[in-house]
């Protein structure tokens, strides 16, 4: 079986490469790809209660606070059943950290923002051309209470369609982090299970740091949490992690288990280069269902 769908998987990879050389827009190109390549996928969610608060972490500065808030709006709406501590990497002032918390709390129940302040650990790290913020999330090991033993992490060009209760419930063993690859040795760090009990028993924050000082590649943070965690980082399936317009590569990411999988994808993960808040893009794929979300942090906040 398993053979029969990688064989499915070249064929449709080969059908779809000719027919995309027919499409001379670039747009309408990817949105063609993204859309045959995406499984389809349902938007059922289960209103069971959870008893376990989740403890979810975003990292932003001012210029994501609609980013973030689309993020978190979706997941509670989505999670009637959990409810969550969300903790705010950011650098943002006590005037919006209020004023993100009153949007979210007149409108859903089920979470509590935790405002962090980063920290200088990474002052030294290289960026490449990224913006500094780009470490606030390997900060969680020291910024985060001390009971907090795992933390759930998150991008905020994300839309989440359902819960996180698998993922709070995920066995990490001892393993530093738990994720989505995107080859058979590379995570995508856009989700994450980070041990952070693990991190901090074995002394890996300091590790990072060093790594981060001494290396300069293209994806940094990403670099360096695959290489540090390397061996010690457990695979989960695609469905926490979906990446709209991923595309070719996307296919290649998929036996049959996660394509199955994907038919009820947990967070939606737009990292592609075509974004759903660019208002020029009249039409994409799955774009209207992340524009319900991001329309009304827009108007309202």
């Amino acid at each position: 079986m398993h053979t029969l769908f990688s064989f499915y998987l070249k064929l449709k990879r080969a059908a779809l490469h000719i027919i995309d050389l027919f499409i001379p827009n670039k747009v309408a190109k990817k949105n063609f790809v993204s859309m045959a390549t995406f499984p389809k996928f349902s938007l059922d969610i289960t209103h069971e209660k959870y008893n376990k608060k989740i403890n979810v972490a975003f990292c932003f500065n001012e210029r994501y606070i609609p980013l973030a808030l689309t993020a978190i709006l979706s997941l509670l709406k989505n999670s009637p059943g959990c409810k969550y501590d969300i903790y705010c990497v950011t650098d943002i002032e006590k005037n919006h950290q209020d004023k993100m918390r009153q949007f979210v709390s007149t409108r859903c129940k089920n979470g509590n923002l935790i405002f962090l302040e980063p920290n200088q650990d990474y002052d030294n790290a290289h960026c490449g051309r990224w913006a500094h913020a780009i470490w606030w999330r390997c900060m969680l090991p020291r910024l985060l209470p001390d009971n907090i033993n795992r933390i759930i992490y998150a991008d905020v060009d994300t839309l989440f369609v359902r819960d996180l209760r698998e993922a709070n419930e995920f066995d990490m063993g001892e393993n530093l982090l738990a994720g989505c690859f995107d080859s058979p040795t590379y995570i995508n760090s856009g989700f994450l299970l980070m041990n952070i009990e693990q991190i901090r028993r074995e002394n890996k924050y300091s590790e990072m740091i060093r790594w981060a000082e001494n290396h300069q590649t293209r994806y940094p943070d990403q670099d360096m949490l695959n290489s540090v965690c390397a061996g010690r980082i457990k695979s989960m399936s695609r469905k926490f992690n979906a990446i709209v317009g991923g595309g070719y590569s996307f296919l290649k990411t998929m036996d049959l288990q996660q394509y199955r999988d994907m038919r009820q994808p947990v967070m939606l993960h737009y990292a592609g280069k075509i974004k759903p808040w660019d208002m020029s893009v009249k039409k994409f794929f799955t774009f209207d269902l992340y524009r319900e979300y991001y329309g009304n942090v827009i108007k309202n906040y």
